[in-house]
C-alpha cells in the first residue's frame, strides 16, 4: 500500500495538475487551524472564549446574567469588537432595550448584522447554541475560502501555493477567525462576487456584494467590480450602475432603519476611522520607527506591526501603480488600496493594529495580479510578509498556573457545591499568560492568593513554587499577617517550598508581598508589574485528629 501511494506521489503529471505534495500543505493548514482551534475550547464554556468577552471596566448593566448564558471572560481585559457583535445575535431584530445598555455604541455595532442574523438562525434561536455558532462562523468561512481559492490557486506550483498561503496565513484573516470578527467572512462573499464575475453571472454577483455590504458596509466598494471590461461598453455601463443602486440599497435602506430607532443612543460613525489622506497612514510610520528606535515595545509584537504595515504598502503600490483595468480582481480590489490612504488613527494604531484585516481584500486582488514569473519573487514576498506572523502572533490560551493534590480523600466531607479544593488570583493579578515550555502570572502590587477548601475539616498542605522579578527585592508570603516565607529574588527564576500550611474550611488567603515599587517593563503594554509566579503546587491532606 505505501509503494503505491509512493509510486503516486513521485508520478509525473501535466503542466496543470495537482501535485499532491503540495496538497499535503493545504491540508497541513487545516490542520494547523483545527489544532489551534481546540486550544481555545474551554469545558463548560465552549468555544465562547473566541467572543473575547472583558470583565472591565464593570458594567451597571451585566448582560451574561440578565440573559441567562455561559460566556467565557477574559480576566483583566476589557475584550474585543465580537462581544457586542455576539448579543446582537441573541435578538438580530434589535427589539430588547437594553441593548442600548450592553453595547458600547449600538447604531454603530448594528451596521453589520449580517453574522449576527446568521448565527441566530443556525444556531436556532437557542442562546447558548447561538453564541457558539457565531464564535465559530469565521472558522467555517475560513475553510469556505480555502476551498473557492483553489480556482486560482490550485496545488500546481510552489509558486500558486505560497500566494494561498499567503492569504490564508495572513495575520488580519487569522486574527478575525480568532476573535469572531467581520472581516473573514466578508472577504469569502467578495471572493464569491469576484468568481461569479469571472464566470459571467453579474446579476449573482450584485446580490452576493449585497448581502455582503450587510455584513461590512466597505464591501460596497467591491461593487466596482461590476464596471465593463471596456470603457465604450455603454450597455454594460447602465447595466453597471442599475447593479451598483441594487447593491448599496439594502445598506442604505438599513443605515435608515437604525438612524430612526436609535437616533438618540450613539452614531452610526466609527470614531477616528478616518482621517485626511495619507496623514494616519503616514503618521504609522512615524510610529513604528520612534517605537522601534526606543525599544518600546516586544519584538514580537513589533515584527508584527512593521510585517503589516510593509506588506499594505507594497499591495497599495501595485495596485495603483499599475492600471489592470480589464482584469476583475483589479476593479474588485482597487477602490480598498484608495481606502486605505484615509483611514483614520484607530486603524493603524497598535502591534500589528487592524489595518491588516480592515484591508484584506488588496491581499487577494495582489496575489490574484502579481504575475507568476521569478523576477516577481521579491514583490511577492513582500506583499505577504504577515504569512511568517500571523499565526504565531495569537496568544495562546492561558491555563491554570497552578496544580492541586488532595490525598486521605475519603476521610473528607463535603461542605459545598463546590468538589474541589480551588485557587484563583483576584485583581492585583493579572491574567496567565504561557508560551510553550511554561506558564506564569505577573501580579501589579502586592496580591493574595485565595484558596478554597470545601472540605468541613481543615487541611495541611505544603505548597511549592518559583518566582521572579523585573529587579531585585525581597518577596515575602504570608497568611493572616503571618511571615511564612521571605527570599531575595531577581531576574533569575528561584524555586520555593513550604510545608505545615493549615486551610481552614471555606476561604483562605495567601498574599504575595515584596519591598519594591512596581516596574514597567518595555512590553508596549504600559503594565505596571511587581513579582512573576510560574508555579503554585499544593499537596495536602486532612489535618490529623487525636
Amino acid at each position: 500500500m505505501l509503494n503505491r501511494v509512493w509510486n503516486w506521489l513521485k508520478t509525473p503529471r501535466g503542466k496543470d495538475s495537482w501535485r499532491p505534495g503540495w496538497a499535503i500543505l493545504y491540508l497541513f493548514a487545516a490542520f494547523g487551524l483545527l489544532a489551534k482551534l481546540g486550544d481555545y475550547y474551554v469545558p463548560d464554556y465552549g468555544f465562547t472564549y473566541l467572543i473575547g468577552q472583558g470583565d472591565e471596566p464593570a458594567r451597571e448593566f451585566n448582560w451574561i446574567e440578565e440573559r441567562d448564558v455561559t460566556v467565557y471572560r477574559h480576566f483583566r481585559s476589557s475584550g474585543y469588537d465580537a462581544q457586542y457583535y455576539a448579543q446582537l445575535a441573541l435578538d438580530p431584530a434589535l427589539l430588547d432595550p437594553t441593548l442600548t445598555e450592553s453595547v458600547d455604541n449600538l447604531p454603530y455595532r448594528a451596521r453589520r448584522i449580517l453574522l449576527p442574523w446568521t448565527a441566530y438562525l443556525f444556531g436556532m434561536g437557542q442562546p447558548n447554541w447561538v453564541l457558539n455558532v457565531y464564535a465559530l462562523q469565521n472558522i467555517v468561512c475560513w475553510f469556505l475560502l480555502g476551498w473557492l481559492l483553489l480556482r486560482w490557486f490550485p496545488p500546481t506550483s510552489f509558486d500558486r501555493v505560497f500566494r494561498w498561503l499567503g492569504i490564508m496565513f495572513s495575520y488580519g484573516l487569522w486574527f478575525s477567525a480568532f476573535f469572531s470578527l467581520v472581516d473573514g467572512p466578508s472577504l469569502l462573499l467578495l471572493a464569491l462576487a469576484l468568481r461569479w464575475i469571472e464566470q459571467g453571472h453579474s446579476w449573482r454577483a450584485s446580490a452576493i456584494l449585497a448581502l455582503g455590504g450587510m455584513a461590512k458596509e466597505t464591501n460596497i466598494l467591491g461593487a466596482a467590480v461590476l464596471a465593463p471590461d471596456r470603457w465604450k461598453n455603454l450597455n454594460g455601463w447602465v447595466r453597471c450602475v442599475i447593479q451598483g443602486i441594487l447593491v448599496a440599497l439594502p445598506l442604505l435602506a438599513w443605515f435608515a432603519l437604525l438612524h430612526w430607532r436609535f437616533l438618540d443612543t450613539g452614531s452610526l460613525a466609527g470614531v477616528r476611522n478616518f482621517a485626511w489622506p495619507f496623514v494616519a497612514y503616514g503618521e504609522r510610520w512615524a510610529d513604528l520607527i520612534r517605537v522601534t528606535l526606543n525599544g518600546e515595545a516586544s519584538w514580537k509584537f513589533l515584527s508584527s506591526g512593521w510585517a503589516m504595515h510593509l506588506s499594505l504598502t507594497v499591495q497599495m503600490v501595485v495596485l495603483l501603480g499599475w492600471w489592470q483595468w480589464r482584469k476583475a480582481a483589479w476593479r474588485l480590489t482597487v477602490p480598498f488600496a484608495v481606502l486605505a490612504f484615509v483611514l483614520g488613527e484607530a486603524v493603524w494604531e497598535g502591534y500589528p493594529g487592524a489595518s491588516g484585516r480592515v484591508l484584506l481584500p488588496m491581499l487577494l486582488g495582489f496575489n490574484l495580479l502579481v504575475p507568476q514569473a521569478r523576477r516577481w519573487w521579491p514583490v511577492l514576498l513582500l506583499g505577504n510578509l504577515t504569512m511568517f506572523v500571523g499565526p504565531f502572533s495569537l496568544e495562546p490560551r492561558p491555563g491554570e498556573t497552578y496544580s492541586v493534590q488532595i490525598t486521605d480523600r475519603p476521610e473528607l466531607s463535603l461542605d459545598a457545591e463546590t468538589t474541589e479544593l480551588t485557587v484563583s488570583f483576584p485583581r492585583p493579578w493579572y491574567r496567565a499568560e504561557k508560551n510553550r515550555k511554561r506558564e506564569w502570572r505577573w501580579s501589579e502590587t502586592d496580591a493574595d492568593i485565595v484558596i478554597n477548601n470545601p472540605y468541613t475539616s481543615a487541611l495541611e498542605i505544603e505548597i511549592r513554587g518559583e518566582w521572579t522579578a523585573h529587579t531585585s527585592r525581597t518577596a515575602r508570603l504570608t497568611q493572616n499577617g503571618e511571615l511564612k516565607w521571605q527570599q531575595s529574588i531577581d531576574t533569575r527564576i528561584r524555586d520555593w517550598r513550604l510545608a505545615g500550611i493549615i486551610l481552614q474550611p471555606g476561604e483562605n488567603r495567601l498574599r504575595i508581598e515584596s519591598d519594591e515599587h512596581n516596574f514597567v517593563a518595555k512590553t508596549g503594554d504600559g503594565r505596571r508589574l511587581a513579582v512573576c509566579l510560574f508555579r503554585f503546587a499544593i499537596k495536602g491532606k486532612p489535618v490529623a485528629t487525636e
